[in-house]
């Protein structure tokens, strides 16, 4: 198995490996046991399912979320977008002028 195949299986299937396919199990254990590149993507993804799974009692997007993940992705201005509320939270990893 290759590391491109293991990131690809682990995108489908979760970092819990009982959750793959039987037919890969024994060569993603092995790709394991030699590969710090894939222990390191299987970390990733064991900090990410964590990530998502906690939450602060509130899990309900904003109602313009969408709107603002195409805005900043495609650089696009909608009616919803430029009447955004200066309070409005930007998204994580991105920060907004003062």
């Amino acid at each position: 198995m290759t590391e491109d195949e293991f990131r690809e299986l682990l995108d489908r299937h979760s970092s819990d490996l009982e959750r793959w396919p039987r037919a890969t199990l024994r060569e993603a254990r092995r790709l394991l046991a030699q590969s710090i590149a894939a222990q390191a993507m299987l970390d990733e993804m064991v900090a990410v399912e964590l990530a998502m799974t906690e939450t602060d009692g509130d899990a309900t997007p904003p109602a313009d979320l969408a709107d603002r993940i195409f805005d900043r992705a495609f650089g696009t201005r909608t009616a919803s977008s430029d009447a955004l509320a200066p309070d409005a939270a930007p998204l994580r990893g991105t920060s907004r002028p003062v």
